[in-house]
């Protein structure tokens, strides 16, 4: 099955968009909230948080990249990259013009 990849591109890069979102409303709920833990327990949270949130956006950006370079399709891998980062900005530029507006 063939795929269009500007439109694995776009897939990887709305992944992305909507976990950083859902990450976004987590740091709002917790911020809402009265719950205030030991400085400690924050800090380990937040490192924890991060290391997953590279996992997450790794693997959403480069785990298709990296299975069509092991399958020996270089070009079309880095072409994958190239439209999820493309995405990626374009998306970005749109919020950041949206916030603007607002």
């Amino acid at each position: 099955m063939t795929k269009k990849l500007w439109v694995v591109g776009l897939a990887q890069a709305l992944g992305v968009i909507i976990y950083c979102g859902l990450i976004s409303g987590l740091f709002q709920l917790l911020e809402k909230t009265s719950i205030q833990p030991p400085a400690f327990l924050g800090m380990a949270f937040m490192l924890m948080l991060l290391v997953f949130s590279a996992a997450v956006s790794g693997a959403l950006v480069f785990g298709y990249p990296v299975y069509l370079a092991i399958n020996k399709d270089i070009k079309s891998a880095l072409r994958v990259l190239l439209f999820t980062f493309l995405f990626l900005i374009l998306l970005a530029v749109v919020t950041v013009g949206t916030i603007m507006i607002f």
